[in-house]
């Protein structure tokens, strides 16, 4: 999550940082930049231990070893996991998908089974969906579990949900309206401050869709989102005081009004200290974690179950999918909107779609999205610091986010390509 916001407009470096993600806040990548790698393999790890227990499970039931129902359900969950981190990779190195140039777009290799030491070609982004889109179908036959909020494991719903970001990201509206729609009466929205705040510290809510289990003893299996805050625990003052790499920037604080449920809970204002500066200013409060993994208030866990699928995106895909249609998307926005203690909007055409844009930075921030939020638009943004001071790097100041630059797409690590001759050619903007 961290690394693609840190390469939008999302947050300012401080200097606490320690230079922490600063060639991604930069726009510095290269092709032999060590988180490229490590995320890259990492995504491909994921699919070659799913492709190894298909494989498997498929041996069992060829031998006879295992049958029925439960078999089959878990090589659906392989697939559907299969197809969501091959869109995690094709989001970060690949183009925003255009329907109308898929065939042609560079894609990533697209693994189908388990193979030791095999060589495919990136293929194109066409390829890459075709795949999703089987492994979706596939998911959806075999995963029948009627779905319930705060779901720890794979549900029918999950997949509807997952269905419904794919056709938005292929352009196909209609039915990425329906398939997020369809979510609504079986998750709905909270109404107050006390239950939003409930979602993000307890990890309880009628709003998530699907949240793999966390609890205190496997802590280790999601990472810390410490640098957005690193609270200090001030017992004189009984309140922390913060120091984090990253600060959200001026324009997401003037997002939220005072009226907002989120404000005080996805940010709040905090006494910023560090290295012998200090100032008052807004930090990231989204992601202090579940309080019951505390040891005592004075330390944070950091750590939450993975919000996987939330219906709040599911309003704002349904919303952003009837105004690319006709210009609509008024009632899934302002019922969004309601829910988080906000007045409806008049908005129509392209200011309707700027408000469906602001919606989506409020609710969505920090969970990594702001990136292919930007792609999809094809919009270029520039940062704008809040007035912290010397507390900010203000190295990042001139970087302009620019939604047509080649090196909006990450490069591929050079690994991949030096040791993979049926590869391809690297991505535009990235030296070979």
């Amino acid at each position: 999550l961290y690394l693609t916001d840190y390469f939008t407009d999302l947050v300012t470096e401080t200097n606490a940082s320690g230079n922490t993600g600063a060639f991604f806040y930069l726009w510095m990548l290269y092709a032999n930049d060590q988180d490229i790698s490590s995320m890259w393999n990492g995504y491909y790890g994921i699919i070659r231990d799913a492709n190894y227990a298909i494989m498997k499970m498929e041996e069992s039931q060829r031998e006879g070893v295992a049958t029925g129902a439960e078999i089959n359900m878990y090589i659906g969950e392989m697939k559907f996991f299969r197809a969501y981190t091959l869109r995690q990779l094709a989001l970060r190195f690949c183009e925003a998908y255009d329907p109308d140039k898929a065939t042609t777009q560079p894609g990533i290799p697209v693994p189908d089974k388990y193979e030791t030491g095999s060589h495919l070609e990136r293929g194109t982004l066409a390829d890459v969906y075709k795949q999703i889109q089987s492994d979706i179908t596939d998911a959806e036959l075999a995963v029948t579990t009627a779905g319930s909020a705060n779901a720890i494991y794979l549900t029918a719903d999950a997949i509807t949900a997952f269905k419904a970001q794919i056709a938005l990201q292929m352009h196909d509206y209609p039915n990425a309206s329906k398939y997020a729609s369809s979510l609504y009466e079986a998750y709905p929205l909270i109404k107050n401050k006390e239950h939003l705040e409930q979602m993000w510290r307890e990890d309880v809510s009628t709003e998530t869709i699907f949240q793999p289990e966390v609890t205190r003893a496997t802590l280790a299996t999601v990472g810390s989102m410490q640098p957005y805050y690193f609270g200090q625990w001030q017992e004189s003052s009984k309140q922390y005081v913060c120091a984090p790499y990253y600060v959200l920037e001026q324009k997401y604080v003037d997002l939220y009004s005072a009226e907002d449920y989120r404000m005080g809970v996805y940010l709040e204002k905090a006494r910023i200290q560090m290295a012998g500066l200090s100032n008052s200013g807004y930090v990231l409060s989204k992601f202090i974690g579940n309080k019951t993994f505390q040891t005592d208030r004075t330390q944070l866990a950091y750590r939450n179950m993975p919000k996987i699928f939330r219906v709040a995106q599911m309003y704002l895909i349904d919303a952003e999918a009837q105004n690319r249609q006709n210009g609509g998307g008024a009632g899934p926005l302002n019922t969004l909107r309601q829910s988080r203690g906000l007045e409806t909007t008049n908005a129509t055409g392209d200011d309707l779609f700027e408000e469906i844009q602001k919606e989506y930075m409020r609710e969505m921030v920090g969970e990594g999205q702001r990136l292919f939020d930007i792609k999809r638009w094809e919009i270029s943004v520039k940062r704008n610091n809040q007035a912290l001071g010397s507390i900010l790097t203000r190295r990042g100041d001139a970087v302009s986010i620019n939604a047509a630059s080649d090196r909006i797409v990450w490069p591929i690590p050079q690994d991949e390509i030096s040791n993979n001759p049926n590869f391809g050619s690297q991505n535009p903007g990235y030296a070979q």
